[in-house]
């Protein structure tokens, strides 16, 4: 509907004349003509608002209207609500709240007609709170003014002074429980053994209502709480950085960030409390109102639920995987000489494990039977791999992509930027390289040698001619599907990084080896010395163990699943092509057209190619996102990095012999 400023007097005219009974409705329909049309720039809103100033502003009985209808409203819906719950994350778990917004999804909740948060909730469109926000603190101030809002009667006043305190005193109440949370107990022990700022805040909180419920008692001021709840958050501060070291989880993030909430509802509730000024009240109001249309459409919103409560937790994922990183990465000959062996054992065990795989195959299983064998064959070589400090070089972009992200998020300036993406894509590529060519080139040498020993000393053929043709068929860069296949693949990498980072965080968190070294049969098993090293093994691997097992099954799991569903879903892993490649050449007798050799290598170069940019690229954003970087930072700068690994041959030539930039 093309607004014009006559349907707003229209409905303010309707308000001057009907100020009997409050009408919801009417609020409803004045505020749809404040807002932009579908198609107009967000900065209509003002027009449109001014239009409603200027009306109000020369018709005292239009703005009589308008006052005695949103006063109205006031009176007739609980306002507690309101203030305390609006914009603030529920008092549930994690768990418990995300499968009731996704209910919430299927079977909407139904709006309580006397709550005055449902009523703003069903009158908010998404997108309100962005145009709301845009308008000048100004005009809150005249749209005060011309309803005169400093001046109400006094049964209006003491309501909603009423509904104020019980705000406060709320919130001030579930603020001393949440202090006395195990999860904020177990990081930060003091808040028992010591006066919990949480619980002292709440006690002169108390004090201080109790001049406003009878004006007998004597009169205090906020300051003294204001100081208080600065140490709460130097208590929440200091929870964060320990959690660095002891861990975070879900649950915590959570309990941490519904405290900030609280706690600075709180203070701008107190102030509105204590405002005398017209003016300092009008500002008040209006942050509180930009922050309550904000949070309108959050209440029930999923993403906005995973991005409150696991952004710490993705962060301290991440900064495990960059830690973990740390380690591939090369600075000299020497350290590129050693990821060449380290991944030159790992080209040697994939070949026995794709050997493995094949046999597995051959034996005709039944289906569940095959993909069980054929995940524990993955999973059990990539430990094994793990444990003998071998390597797998397409794990390690993940890994190097959360370094690198954390390291640029840090940057103090966009030269600073750049010299760090300089530094950083020569070194990774270097030590991706040496990393690839070690798994390339012993997989291949390796399956070689195996299926030509298999055949010339015991006259065992381990692939067959049909075997082998579709083993070059599944490497062949004619057949597009297999670098979609080659990205499949890429994402579990990307995955078994975050499982790595996620174990290794719930391992300190949760105190694994502490509980493991507490059980009593293994040590009865394997002797006490024996299990107290394996614990201690596990608990400095924990993540590795895990995340290697994970990408183990996603590969199994994922082409068994593609294979039974009929959809187009298999895996493509360039270490495991190279042997495949070896394999079926050796199978037809080392007898192969040129263009079918070409095609085979490009193919398996090309699989490794998305394996890494596909797995490199996601882990990449994520560490940004993690870091606190807004998507609209996040994107240009992964297409920078990207960009920058594609010239990394002529940047190693200009950074020959630097070392990467950290800070």
């Amino acid at each position: 509907m093309e607004f014009t400023a006559a349907y707003l007097e229209r409905i303010l005219a309707r308000m001057a004349s009907n100020q009997e009974t409050p009408d919801p409705l009417l609020v409803k329909r004045l505020f749809y003509h404040l807002r932009p049309g579908t198609f107009e720039a967000i900065e209509r809103a003002t027009t449109h608002f001014a239009d409603l100033l200027g009306l109000i502003e020369r018709n005292a009985d239009l703005a009589q209207g308008l006052r005695f209808h949103l006063l109205g409203l006031l009176k007739l819906k609980h306002v507690g609500s309101l203030l305390r719950d609006s914009g603030i994350l529920p008092g549930r778990t994690f768990g418990t709240e995300l499968t009731r917004r996704l209910s919430f999804k299927l079977l909407p909740p139904a709006p309580a007609p006397d709550s005055l948060r449902d009523w703003i909730d069903e009158m908010l469109a998404p997108g309100d709170g962005e145009w709301i926000a845009t308008l000048s603190p100004n005009l809150w101030q005249r749209l005060f003014a011309a309803l005169d809002l400093a001046n109400l009667d006094t049964a209006t006043a003491t309501s909603l002074t009423a509904s104020l305190i019980d705000a406060i005193n709320g919130l001030s109440h579930r603020i001393a429980a949440a202090g006395l949370d195990p999860e904020l107990l177990r990081i930060e022990p003091t808040l028992e053994a010591y006066a919990s700022p949480f619980l002292a805040q709440h006690e002169e909180i108390a004090a201080l209502l109790r001049h406003y419920r009878d004006p007998s008692q004597p009169q205090l001021d906020s300051s003294q709480a204001l100081v208080i709840l600065g140490q709460c958050d130097e208590v929440l501060e200091r929870i964060r950085r320990r959690s660095a070291s002891l861990g975070t989880s879900v649950n915590l993030t959570l309990q941490s960030t519904r405290l900030q909430q609280q706690m600075g509802r709180l203070r701008l509730l107190l102030a509105l409390l204590e405002a005398d000024a017209p003016v300092h009240r009008a500002d008040l109001l209006t942050q509180l109102w930009l922050t309550l249309s904000a949070s309108s459409g959050e209440r029930y919103n999923v993403s906005k639920l995973m991005s409150a409560t696991t952004g710490r937790l993705a962060y301290q994922v991440t900064q495990h995987a960059g830690q973990t990183g740390q380690h591939y990465i090369a600075d000299s000959s020497h350290e590129l000489r050693n990821m060449f062996l380290s991944a030159a054992g790992g080209g040697v065990i994939i070949a026995c494990m794709a050997l493995l795989k094949v046999l597995i195959i051959k034996a005709h299983l039944a289906p569940l039977q095959e993909a069980i064998l054929i995940s524990l064959n993955y999973a059990l070589g990539f430990i094994f791999i793990f444990v003998l400090h071998f390597s797998v070089a397409t794990k390690q972009p993940a890994m190097t992509a959360s370094l690198m992200a954390h390291t640029i998020a840090r940057a103090r300036s966009e030269a600073h930027e750049n010299r760090i993406l300089e530094s950083f894509v020569t070194s990774v590529f270097a030590s991706q390289f040496a990393s690839i060519a070690g798994n390339l080139l012993l997989a291949f040498a390796t399956a070689a040698l195996l299926a030509s020993g298999l055949h010339y000393f015991f006259d065992v053929q381990p692939v067959d001619v049909h075997k082998a043709q579709q083993l070059l068929a599944e490497i062949n860069l004619a057949a597009p599907m297999n670098l979609f296949y080659a990205a499949v693949a890429a994402i579990g990498l990307f995955l078994s990084g975050i499982v790595s980072g996620y174990y290794d965080n719930k391992s300190v968190y949760e105190r694994i080896p502490e509980r493991l070294a507490r059980l009593d049969w293994p040590a009865r098993l394997i002797s006490r010395r024996g299990w107290h090293s394996l614990v201690q093994y596990i608990g400095g691997h924990f993540g590795g163990l895990a995340g290697n097992a994970f990408f183990g099954f996603y590969l199994g799991i994922v082409a068994a699943f593609g294979a039974l569903s009929g959809l187009p879903l298999d895996i493509r892993h360039i270490a495991f092509s190279s042997a495949n490649f070896a394999y079926g050449w050796q199978a037809l007798g080392w007898q192969l057209p040129w263009l079918a050799i070409g095609l085979s290598a490009a193919g398996v170069l090309m699989i490794g190619m998305v394996n890494l940019s596909v797995s490199f690229a996601l882990a990449f954003y994520l560490a940004l996102r993690a870091a606190n970087l807004s998507r609209k930072e996040a994107l240009p700068l992964l297409k920078r990095t990207l960009l920058a690994m594609l010239v990394a041959p002529w940047l190693m030539l200009k950074q020959r012999g630097r070392k990467p930039v950290l800070e």
